[in-house]
C-alpha cells in the first residue's frame, strides 16, 4: 500500500471522504429548501392579506401593485389598503413593517386590521395614527413600522392626510405637473410612547392622481433617497396618469433590468372629472352604499346644472329607489345594483336598475317609497321583467324658482 492510499497524500482522499462531503451537501440543499420554503409561505401569507380588490367608489378610479423583494432580501412587511367610509369618502394607507419573512408579515397583517377598525370608526387620520402607535407598542409586540393614511372628499375634491415616517405622497396634476405633497412627517410607529401627528390637507383638481409607495421603490443603496424621489417625481410626470398604466410604468422601468432587493408596494387613485352628460355606477346591494349614491349622484347633478333643491329633491327619490332594489330584489347574499344619470336639454334621468325579482312588501309599508318618489319627480316609470326591475324618474332642472319638500 502507498503512503497516498494510507495517509490520503496530494493524489488521495482520507477514508469516508466522499461521504462526508455528500453529506454536507445534501444538508446545505436541505437548509437552502428551507429558507426558500419560508419565503415562499411568507410570500404567500402577505399577498393573501392584501386586498382581494379594490372597492368600486364613485368619483374616484384606483390600481395598486405588490412586488416580492428578490429570493436573497426575502418578503417584506409592506401593504397597502382603500377603504370605503360610511360618509362616502376613501381611506387610502400604505405601510412598511421593519423586518423581513413569516414575522414580518405576521406583523403587518396585526397593523393592517387596526388600522382598518380605527378608520371604519370616522376618526381623522392624525387619530388614527395616534391609535396606531398605541397598538403597536403595547398589543402587536412593539414592531417599527412606516405607516401614511389619508381620506379622499371626491365630492370636495381633497385629501387630508398624517404620516408616521413613511415617503411623501405624490400628486400627478391633469396637466402631468407631478409634485410632493410635504407635509409633518411624524415618528413611525412603536418608537416613542406617545407622538403627535399633524395633518395635511391637499386640494385636488378633478383628473389627478395620488400615488402611495413604499421604500422599495426609490431606494437603492448606490444612491441618495433624494435621488429616486426625483426619479420617481419625473418619471410620474411623463407617463399617462390613468392608475392602472402609471403603476405599470412605474415598475417596468425602474426594474427593468433586476428585480427589487426590497418588497414594492404602489397604490394609485384617480379622482375622475365629473361627466355632466352622464354617470354610471355599480354597486352592491347592501345599505353602506347609500352613502357613495348620494356623493356621487349629487356631484353629477351639480355638474349638471341642478338647484339645491332639485338636488335634494332627486338624490331623496333616488335613495328611495336604491334602497327598495336592496331590500326587495335580493335574498341573502352578495349582490349589485346599478344606477344610471342621463343630462339632456334641461332635464335629468336617473335609472336604478336591479337584477333580481322583488319579494313582497310587508303589510302596511306597501307604495310609501314609489309615492314619495313619483311626488318629487315630474316622470316616474316602473318596468318588472325576469331578469330584474327598472325604476326611470325624469325631472326638468336648472329653474331656480322650483318648489319643493326641501325649502
Amino acid at each position: 500500500m502507498t503512503a497516498d492510499e494510507t495517509q490520503g497524500g496530494a493524489g488521495g482522499r482520507a477514508p469516508g471522504g466522499d461521504h462526508i462531503i455528500g453529506a454536507t451537501l445534501e444538508g446545505l440543499r436541505r437548509a437552502a429548501e428551507e429558507v426558500e420554503h419560508v419565503a415562499a409561505v411568507a410570500e404567500t401569507l402577505q399577498r393573501s392579506l392584501l386586498p382581494e380588490r379594490l372597492p368600486e367608489l364613485s368619483g374616484l378610479t384606483m390600481s395598486a401593485r405588490y412586488v416580492a423583494g428578490s429570493a436573497d432580501a426575502q418578503v417584506g412587511g409592506d401593504w397597502y389598503d382603500v377603504i370605503a367610509l360610511r360618509d362616502g369618502h376613501a381611506g387610502i394607507a400604505i405601510g412598511d413593517v421593519v423586518g423581513h419573512g413569516l414575522d414580518a408579515a405576521a406583523r403587518m397583517a396585526r397593523l393592517q386590521n387596526a388600522l382598518r377598525a380605527y378608520a371604519l370608526e370616522g376618526l381623522r387620520p392624525s387619530l388614527v395614527l395616534e391609535r396606531m402607535n398605541g397598538f403597536a407598542r403595547e398589543v402587536s409586540g412593539g414592531p417599527m413600522a412606516t405607516v401614511l393614511y389619508g381620506v379622499i372628499d371626491p365630492e370636495e375634491g381633497r385629501l387630508r392626510l398624517a404620516t408616521a415616517g413613511h415617503p411623501p405622497v405624490l400628486v400627478v396634476g391633469p396637466a402631468g405637473d407631478a409634485y410632493f405633497a410635504e407635509g409633518p412627517a411624524g415618528s413611525p410607529l412603536g418608537v416613542i410612547p406617545f407622538p403627535t401627528y399633524e395633518e395635511s390637507t391637499i386640494p385636488l383638481e378633478p383628473g389627478s392622481t395620488v400615488l402611495l409607495y413604499t421604500d422599495g421603490l426609490v431606494e437603492r443603496p448606490e444612491s441618495p433617497l433624494d435621488e429616486g424621489l426625483e426619479w420617481l417625481r419625473g418619471l410620474a410626470a411623463g407617463v399617462p396618469a390613468h392608475p392602472d398604466e402609471l403603476c405599470g410604468a412605474l415598475l417596468q422601468t425602474r426594474f427593468r433590468d433586476a428585480p427589487p432587493r426590497d418588497d414594492v408596494a404602489l397604490l394609485a387613485v384617480r379622482l375622475e372629472p365629473v361627466s355632466v352628460e352622464r354617470i354610471d355606477l355599480t354597486l352592491r346591494a347592501e345599505p353602506e352604499s347609500l352613502a357613495q349614491v348620494r356623493r356621487g349622484v349629487g356631484r353629477w347633478l351639480r355638474a349638471a346644472g341642478a338647484t339645491d333643491t332639485e338636488t335634494y329633491e332627486a338624490l331623496v327619490a333616488c335613495g328611495e329607489a336604491c334602497a327598495n332594489a336592496i331590500a326587495h330584489a335580493y335574498p341573502p347574499g352578495e349582490a349589485s345594483y346599478v344606477v344610471e344619470g342621463r343630462s339632456h336639454d334641461g332635464e335629468v334621468e336617473l335609472r336604478v336598475r336591479d337584477f333580481g325579482s322583488w319579494r313582497a312588501p310587508r303589510a302596511g309599508s306597501q307604495g310609501r317609497g314609489l309615492t314619495l318618489i313619483e311626488e318629487l319627480m315630474d316622470e316616474v316609470e316602473i318596468e318588472r321583467g325576469s331578469t330584474g326591475t327598472t325604476v326611470r324618474m325624469r325631472l326638468a332642472i336648472g329653474d331656480p324658482e322650483t318648489p319643493g319638500v326641501a325649502a
